[in-house]
Parts: structure tokens; C-alpha cells; sequence
């Protein structure tokens, strides 16, 4: 089995799977795959907003059903939690929607919210707007990439033929200097 028949057969289950491990680096190769026609540009969109979101709102639960006990358990998050509650209860929607989008708080940073006491609809609504961004940047950003590649592909294609006359022509003349070194050691 090639990578094109992976990508047809399985390219969105791979994505959904992907998206649980390593969001970003899912949604780029899945946009890769969608460029190359492999994938729905908006399949993979829908799926990347709709499982970020899932995953938002049920780090939320976990917060707010045990958040509490949670931070009793690793105290460098507790006080990190004192700091966090503050800031979201100061900017409700820029800590929702900045989380999203911090490498590194994409776990914590939901669970922390929902022990912070923010509600449930505020949430929701805040994280399906986060996931709507994050999903058209990415999906965006991973289109362009592969428009360039594309592009510096097609150059290489063009170029390699000139490249490969060089390298023949720079054999040609490192052999032709090696033997006329020789000969005149002979000498």
C-alpha cells in the first residue's frame, strides 16, 4: 500500500486520529493531501473545528468536574491555577480563545478553565470561535504551503535536466583531470 491509497482509503480517520495527538502538524498534511486532491479542503476544515472543539469542551468537563481535586494533586499547577483563574475571570474571552491557540496549554488551559467557574455557554461559544480560527488558519496556512511547494517543484522539474548536464559535465572533468594528473606523475 502507497501513500495515495493510505490518503484515499483512510486519509480522515488518520486526520482524526492525528488531530488528538498533534493538532497542527495533522491539519497541514491533511491540507497537503487535500491540495494534491486526495482529501476535501472542507471535510478537512469541518473535521479539524469539529474535533478541536469536542476536545475543548471535554477538557472543560474534566475541570469542572474535577478540577478542584486535579490541582490538590500537582501543586505547581495549583498555583498556576490561582494566576489562571484570574485572568480568565479579568478576559474571559481572550484566555478561551488564546488557549487554542498556546502550544503547551492546549490540555491544561481548558481544564483550568473549567474549574476557573466560567460558564458552560460562554465556553462553548468562545471555544467553537478559537476552533474556527485555528481550523481556517491552519487549513490556510497549510494550502499556501503547498501552492508553494507545488511551484518550487515544478521549477526543480524544469531545472533538472541543466542540473544533471552539470553534474555529468563536472564527473567528465574531475575524471579527465584525475588521468592527466596520473599521466604527468608518470612522467
Amino acid at each position: 500500500m502507497n501513500l495515495t491509497e493510505l490518503a484515499l482509503d483512510n486519509g480522515y480517520l488518520l486526520l482524526a486520529l492525528g488531530l488528538v495527538v498533534e493538532g497542527e502538524t495533522a491539519v497541514l498534511l491533511a491540507t497537503l493531501a487535500a491540495h494534491r486532491g486526495w482529501l476535501q479542503l472542507p471535510l478537512v476544515f469541518g473535521m479539524a473545528f469539529a474535533v478541536a472543539w469536542l476536545l475543548d469542551q471535554s477538557l472543560y468537563w474534566l475541570g469542572r468536574w474535577k478540577g478542584v481535586a486535579l490541582l490538590a494533586r500537582w501543586r505547581r499547577l495549583a498555583r498556576a491555577a490561582v494566576r489562571a483563574r484570574r485572568l480568565v475571570l479579568r478576559h474571559p474571552h481572550a484566555s478561551v480563545i488564546g488557549v487554542r491557540f498556546a502550544y503547551g496549554l492546549r490540555t491544561a488551559g481548558p481544564m483550568l478553565i473549567g474549574a476557573s467557574g466560567l460558564p458552560a455557554w460562554q465556553f462553548a461559544l468562545l471555544s467553537a470561535l478559537a476552533a474556527a480560527l485555528w481550523a481556517g488558519i491552519l487549513c490556510t496556512l497549510g494550502w499556501v504551503f503547498a501552492q508553494a511547494l507545488q511551484q518550487v517543484l515544478q521549477y526543480a522539474q524544469g531545472v533538472q535536466l541543466g542540473l544533471l548536464a552539470l553534474l555529468v559535465l563536472a564527473g567528465l572533468s574531475a575524471w579527465w583531470m584525475a588521468r592527466r594528473r596520473r599521466r604527468l606523475r608518470g612522467r
